[in-house]
């Protein structure tokens, strides 16, 4: 049994009192020995709750520290959906022409003008008729003269007192004449000049007293209803097209309206030069289209009822194949999908997506697989640029630098990673600025992303 001298139960209790202080100093529980906390390495304390939230302080922030990023989401939906040979046509009127003078003299009436809807038969214009009037009047005389003539020349004839030969050149100058009075009357009724059909003048060329010879462009008559659209069509897509078949055009000056169309004639024979077909198409204008537009034009070829379909917005451009983010308990999970129709703004899903998902339409070109998300309301939130200075201003994250919005600056780390562009196969390249020229950017904006998201590549790969 070992025994402790006096001088040893005094020392052991200083011992552990000694390795206790030096445990809690080693710790670093400043706080628990009423010191203050650290300074950060800029030189500024960090409070408790300060250190905690860091980046989650933007709302809706992650658990791991990172923000998250705001994006707006769409709801995948079943529909009809159909699809379409898109390309451009010219929409032409179908009765299109001038109104000419017939004879010449001036002109003393002037009924129509630009913009003025006119009916068949309407008179548009007059000419002077008075040289032709006196014309009309000396063949009336002549005419008389020469059947008094053909009738002296009939009796003798019947008495056998004139030869054949004088009877015959008897019956000729009344004949003649006659043709002569009828050719004069035609040219007065020339002098009245009257619409051919029912349409609307779109210009007029002549003026009032002004001097017009025969075959002189007075007016150009046009009928806007139906409107005809010329296009030219794939050869490869012959199979598809028949007459009757539906469509619709647009045009820049009525935004998203579409005006009704059908195939109306198909030509028989294959442009050897171009390899198209010319197809013309009849296009109801409602009174609202104008020969010369230029119209964006949608023949329909097939039609697929109860179609599971996104908005095209929700296609990431950043990415080689069709890939889409859905939105899941707060986090972007990354689809790959299989398109089908694209009709509009919209694109049928075959395979990757199911119903009642949410898709992300707006920030996912800056999204990867498992990115905190945070869904924003399209209809009353501000943008996202708007709620990350909102953000700072109260003590969070930080607005980006001239308030512009970019998904990797506030998803941060390794988790924004995406593919090397660096590395990509130029079929895969094409691949990616095909789908951002459909999503409406220029060549020029689509160079400036590719350099950026290089860059991105290249800061990710030196830390």
């Amino acid at each position: 049994m070992m025994k402790y001298s006096r001088n040893t139960r005094f020392l052991l209790p200083a011992a552990v009192g000694l390795l206790g202080l030096v445990l809690l100093t080693g710790c670093g529980g400043d706080e628990a020995s009423g010191g203050a906390p650290p300074a950060s390495p800029t030189g500024a304390k960090q409070s408790g709750s300060e250190g905690t939230r860091g980046m989650s302080g933007f709302p809706g922030g992650s658990p791991g520290g990172g923000a998250a990023v705001p994006v707006e989401t769409k709801t995948v939906v079943r529909r009809d959906i159909s699809s379409y040979i898109e390309t451009n046509g010219t929409l032409e009127a179908e009765n299109e022409v001038d109104i000419i003078a017939r004879v010449t003299a001036p002109i003393v009436d002037l009924r129509a003008e630009e913009g003025m809807a006119v009916r068949k038969g309407q008179v548009v214009a007059r000419l002077e008729e008075d040289e032709l009037r006196s014309r009309l009047e000396i063949a009336q005389v002549a005419l008389q003269e020469a059947e008094l003539s053909f009738k002296r020349a009939q009796q003798l004839n019947e008495q056998q007192l004139i030869s054949v030969e004088e009877y015959e050149q008897a019956r000729n100058r009344f004949e003649t004449a006659r043709a002569q009075l009828e050719g004069d009357q035609i040219q007065i009724g020339y002098t009245v000049v009257r619409a051919p059909f029912d349409g609307l003048i779109v210009a007029r060329y002549v003026d009032f007293a002004q001097q017009v010879t025969a075959n002189t462009p007075l007016f150009r008559i046009s009928d806007f209803d139906p409107l005809l659209c010329p296009i030219r069509v794939p050869e490869r897509e012959l199979a598809l097209l028949e007459l009757g078949q539906e469509a619709y055009v647009m045009v820049e000056a009525w935004g998203d309206e579409r005006f009704p169309a059908r195939v109306l004639r198909i030509s028989p024979v294959v442009d050897a030069a171009t390899g198209t077909i010319k197809v013309t198409l009849e296009v109801s204008s409602r009174g609202q289209l104008r020969p010369g537009m230029f119209a964006r034009v949608h023949l329909k070829t097939d039609s697929r009822p109860g179609a599971l379909v996104i908005p095209k917005a929700a296609l990431s451009l950043e990415s080689i194949g069709d890939t889409v983010y859905v939105a899941v308990d707060g986090v972007a999970q990354r689809r790959e999908v299989t398109l089908g129709f694209q009709e509009g703004d919209s694109v049928e899903i075959l395979a990757g997506l199911e119903d009642e998902e949410e898709v992300v339409v707006v920030g996912q070109d800056g999204l990867s697989d498992g990115t905190p998300i945070q869904v924003l309301d399209s209809g009353s939130s501000p943008p996202p640029a708007t709620r990350l200075a909102e953000g700072a201003e109260g003590g969070g994250a930080p607005a980006p630098p001239g308030g512009a919005f970019n998904a990797r600056d506030w998803g941060g780390g390794e988790g924004m990673a995406r593919f090397d562009i660096s590395s990509a196969s130029p079929e895969q390249l094409e691949r990616i600025k095909a789908r951002m020229r459909e999503r409406g950017l220029s060549d020029e904006e689509i160079e400036e992303r590719l350099r950026k998201m290089r860059e991105r590549r290249q800061e990710s790969g030196d830390s």
